[in-house]
């Protein structure tokens, strides 16, 4: 019996909706990798005239999986729980502009425009089927994370930006004026010192172009240590961002653990819900014990019920899996 397209659709989009789908993953994604570590191999000349027949086989193959994989994409696409690409026309044309539907074109579009406009070229060739390797950011949370990340911190990073290219300039035009009778080849205008300017703030030091006189080395040692910091805060950016998204990942899977065990036994169903989501927001095995123990051992169940005798109004407070009775008001004696 065929799949039906819900069922083609899932497979392609939720990993681990079934051993099926697991495995066309894994699939993929070594397919991706072997195809990064071809590219890289043929471009020794050496290595791909020794095997340039099995690399070509190989680049057919390729092509042929990553074109039935993107057609299947584009035609599953109706089938996304999300309206704007429900449609049968509009929402295939909406999904052809997702970044991910291009990155999946461009994964293959060098090899039919090398084979249409007869492209003898194999570096420009080469180079561009290396943009296969974004298309890992769809089989790799670790990728989709920092993609995340970076979309999240965006403002901030161009602000440090824009901070280290006004610091550039100035590094540049300072040590113009100062080395510039000096040194005219390395710094007899702004746009040559530039590139000290750079290396330098980006704390690399290259070596290959340093300052003669007394006041270009002390200021060069200020501009050295101004680099230090500024070239740190991109990173730090970027690290807290990591944080704050990783905690708010936890305290999502957190949430849904409390959900789970306010009931009086966790379910086959919520473990696999559980499972689905620690996929799906990419939380490692570890983080889920460890927040599934620190909720069993702090989360605090109420339940609130009659005595059978008095018919008096009791309150049950208890953590998972003890139990501690205590009545609203004394109860009556019978």
């Amino acid at each position: 019996m065929w799949p039906t397209r819900s069922q083609l659709y899932t497979c392609l989009e939720q990993a681990d909706s079934s051993p099926i789908a697991r495995w066309l993953d894994y699939s993929l994604t070594s397919l991706i990798i072997l195809n990064v570590i071809a590219v890289v191999l043929a471009s020794e000349a050496a290595i791909y005239q020794r095997f340039a027949q099995a690399f070509n086989y190989f680049e057919l193959f390729s092509v042929l999986v990553f074109t039935i994989e993107y057609v299947l994409r584009v035609w599953l696409s109706p089938q996304s729980p999300q309206k704007k690409y429900q449609s049968a026309l509009w929402g295939r044309l909406r999904y052809l502009i997702t970044p991910m539907a291009v990155i999946d074109l461009l994964a293959i579009l060098p090899f039919y425009l090398g084979t249409m406009f007869g492209v003898t070229d194999l570096r420009i060739l080469r180079s561009l089927r290396l943009l296969r390797v974004f298309k890992l950011t769809r089989h790799s949370q670790s990728i989709a994370l920092f993609i995340k990340v970076l979309q999240q911190e965006a403002e901030n990073l161009i602000s440090a930006i824009l901070v280290f290219c006004v610091l550039i300039l100035l590094a540049a035009a300072s040590m113009h004026f100062v080395e510039g009778e000096q040194q005219p080849e390395e710094f007899g205008s702004v746009l040559r010192a530039l590139w000290w300017s750079t290396v330098t703030l980006a704390t690399i030091g290259y070596g290959d172009v340093v300052p003669l006189t007394p006041l270009g080395k002390l200021l060069a040692s200020f501009i050295i240590i101004t680099g230090v910091a500024i070239a740190a805060l991109p990173t730090a950016i970027l690290a807290s961002g990591f944080m704050n998204e990783l905690i708010h990942r936890r305290n999502i899977f957190r949430m849904e653990v409390i959900q789970a065990l306010e009931q009086d036994h966790l379910k086959f169903a919520d473990l696999r819900h559980l499972e689905h989501l620690r996929l799906k927001i990419g939380i490692s095995h570890a983080d889920a014990r460890l927040i599934f123990e620190e909720v069993k051992q702090t989360a605090w169940l109420q339940t609130h019920l009659n005595c059978p005798h008095c018919h008096q109004a009791l309150m049950i407070r208890h953590p998972v899996g003890q139990i501690h009775l205590s009545a609203s008001e004394p109860l009556a004696e019978p």
